[in-house]
């Protein structure tokens, strides 16, 4: 869909992780809603693209593979500035972003106080020290343009295809009588990685109290490490079908009645879901990653007095990782699926 010039057309910049990107959807949703003529595009990574598809709020979806050769990214470039849009927000703000938001040429161009980006900015926002959500840290460029926001839902569009691909799996599986339960042990940092034997253990409790079907994820890369843990158990778990893209995963949380896992892009995918969480925290902080005040997604965290934290350079050996056991992530997804049984809850 071609830009129109009738109306300001908004670019947001955002070429970070799968979570990250998702947890920038209500920020279009807000914009839409404060400016229902705007046009408004995304721009962002190819491994992202799916989690934009299908979006109403959406005109254009923009990719940078940041492998293209230099005669590709200035072309790239001068794209960008012959679309003349009329505000340019950045969400990540790397050298890279802050310098096409800067070629952007745009008149209004919206960024953090980040050391050697403000240049590319015409209106340059303080960071906000005090800890909170991430959505909410995102809303603050809105904020400083007078721009409305439209609460902390995530947006992903799942299409029918989708959903059919998650019903015939779980269809097809022997379940017990418990609840249906999905489980991610992998993470992109290893610093946010819980031990292998503890979901292996967790699992195992979980089958035994509750009756629990418990299906393990996967992704590119993952299925020998999540195999190693089934092996690990004591009962049989299954082991989810190969999707094809996010929107598959996102069908399958969706019929989930809990998700347990590491704070990864997974709990924010099962989040804009619906589907109740249990996440395991390590290094990160539960504030910034966890929806403000829902009893449906809940965390553990333990605070081991490190002090100051760098979690790439983690001098304690993850000694808050290492504190949680198996039992007290049992306890809170026993405890949760109280409150969730006899009918399915919205997480947000």
């Amino acid at each position: 869909m071609e830009q129109t010039k009738r109306n300001s057309g908004i670019l947001i910049v955002h070429t970070g992780q799968i979570g990250d990107n998702l947890l920038t959807t209500p920020v279009i949703r807000s914009i839409r809603k404060s400016l229902p003529e705007a046009y408004i595009a995304f721009l962002t990574t190819p491994q992202n693209y799916h989690v934009f598809t299908y979006n109403p709020h959406l005109d254009e979806i923009l990719l940078l593979d940041k492998t293209m050769s230099a005669g590709d990214y200035t072309r790239f470039l001068l794209t960008i500035k012959r679309r003349r849009f009329d505000m340019v927000l950045d969400y990540l703000g790397n050298p890279r972003t802050a310098f096409i938001t800067w070629f952007s040429n745009a008149g209004r161009r919206i960024g953090y106080d980040l050391k050697l980006r403000t240049y590319a900015y015409t209106t340059v926002v303080k960071r906000d020290p005090s800890p909170k959500y991430s959505v909410d840290f995102k809303y603050d460029l809105l904020r400083a343009v007078d721009i409305g926001t439209d609460g902390f839902s995530l947006d992903l569009f799942v299409p029918d295809s989708a959903h059919r691909f998650a019903s015939e799996f779980v269809d097809g599986i022997r379940r017990g009588r418990g609840p249906l339960v999905t489980i991610s042990p992998v993470s992109r940092r290893a610093y946010k990685q819980w031990a292998p034997e503890r979901f292996a253990r967790l699992s195992d409790m979980l089958i035994d109290a509750l009756d629990a079907n418990m299906i393990f994820l996967w992704g590119p890369g993952e299925k020998t490490y999540v195999q190693q843990i089934m092996y690990m158990m004591k009962q049989k778990p299954l082991l989810s079908p190969q999707t094809q893209s996010i929107k598959e995963l996102a069908a399958l949380l969706r019929r989930a009645d809990m998700h347990i896992g590491n704070d990864n892009g997974i709990k924010h995918i099962a989040i804009a879901m619906g589907t109740p969480t249990v996440t395991v925290h390590g290094p990160s902080d539960p504030v910034s990653w966890e929806p403000p005040g829902s009893p449906y997604n809940v965390w553990i965290k333990k605070d081991t007095g490190c002090g100051t934290c760098v979690p790439r350079n983690c001098a304690y050996d993850l000694k808050c990782l290492d504190a949680i056991q198996a039992g007290e992530v049992f306890s809170l997804a026993e405890s949760l699926y109280g409150r969730i049984k006899g009918g399915r809850r919205n997480a947000v």
